[in-house]
């Protein structure tokens, strides 16, 4: 029935920037570490304030949909003013809601993004009603008409759902992408192991690929494919990396590709590790190879952020395909 059904969180977004913010760097002996930050005490003029929706049920299925793909959300929201804006947005972009679940006693999830100067940004978040989305919010039935289901990150009770999905997907009927987010990746190789062998595709920054896997960061590329060597002998057929503003790579368990990140002004970098795994989901449906899939991911983050908002500076499938065919 569906091209892809996207599991994970739903948040109202709230995006702010101010000429106020300050870089303070600290620098230790192994490593430095950046903090954003304001005058204690004072009170701070925002100058750019941006609402959307957020989360990374929705950030993929919009983006998923405005790629042409029959998608649908599984998220749960609260009743409330923050939840109606989630699920028209949702509408508004072609995303089937009927998996989305309401939850009467929690509030709708919420962010709010303080951005920097380089684009780089700091995101304070109440889970919300994300946090309850439970095995018996989710339509088996759907997921199994399915052709994929993109399983992002989820935190509290609803993080049980991964070993759920996991074993739906074990029994054949769709195929599984996965982003792990923090309480995922904690639990090491051993701890998904059931769910990295049921994975075609798992999508991953470089940071967290080192901490699923164990690897550590000594040798640059070396390490690299030492870690998705690692996620690709745990089971999942095809390994992608993100690393930022060094581009991205993959693996298939035959070739390593790299790709370098497209010369964007940067404006805000949110949302581009869901715009990335969409353009190259939406290109591994269609039969197109890792290489060029890769190419798509980095076409739609390129332009993602280049604008405030997960899903504002998203491309639809025609821009995508007329870049590819330009060979950028």
């Amino acid at each position: 029935m569906f091209d892809v059904i996207c599991i994970g969180s739903a948040t109202q977004d709230v995006f702010v920037s101010s000429d106020q913010t300050h870089l303070i760097r600290v620098q230790h002996y192994e490593c430095e570490e950046t903090y954003l930050a304001y005058e204690y005490g004072a009170k701070v003029a925002v100058d750019h304030l941006f609402i959307s929706t957020g989360g990374g049920s929705t950030n993929t299925a919009i983006a998923l949909a405005r790629l042409g793909l029959q998608a649908a959300a599984a998220c749960e929201v609260g009743q409330d003013d923050a939840g109606n804006m989630i699920e028209r947005s949702l509408r508004e972009s072609g995303v089937e809601t009927r998996m989305m679940t309401r939850n009467p006693k929690m509030a709708t999830g919420y962010s709010v993004i303080l951005t920097g100067p380089t684009g780089d940004r700091t995101v304070l978040v109440h889970r919300g009603a994300s946090c309850t989305l439970s095995h018996d919010d989710i339509n088996w039935d759907l997921l199994h008409q399915t052709q994929w289901v993109y399983l992002s990150s989820l935190s509290g009770p609803s993080a049980a759902l991964w070993g759920d999905v996991a074993a739906a997907a074990a029994t054949g009927g769709f195929r599984l992408a996965i982003n792990p987010g923090g309480e995922q990746v904690k639990l090491g190789l051993s701890g998904l192991r059931d769910v990295l062998a049921a994975t075609d595709v798992i999508f991953v920054n470089k940071s967290e690929a080192y901490r699923l896997t164990g690897v550590k960061e000594e040798r640059g590329d070396e390490d690299e494919r030492q870690a998705m060597q690692a996620l690709h002998d745990a089971g999942c057929k095809i390994v992608v990396m993100t690393m930022g503003s060094e581009g991205a790579r993959g693996y298939d368990g035959s070739e390593h590709h790299y790709l370098p990140a497209p010369a964007v002004k940067v404006v805000s970098n949110l949302g581009a590790g869901d715009a990335f795994a969409s353009g190259c989901l939406a290109a591994l449906h269609r039969g197109l190879p890792l290489r060029e899939a890769l190419k798509a991911g980095t076409i739609n983050s390129g332009s993602v952020v280049t604008s405030i908002g997960a899903t504002r500076g998203l491309m639809d499938w025609a821009g995508i395909e007329t870049e590819l065919k330009a060979g950028k």
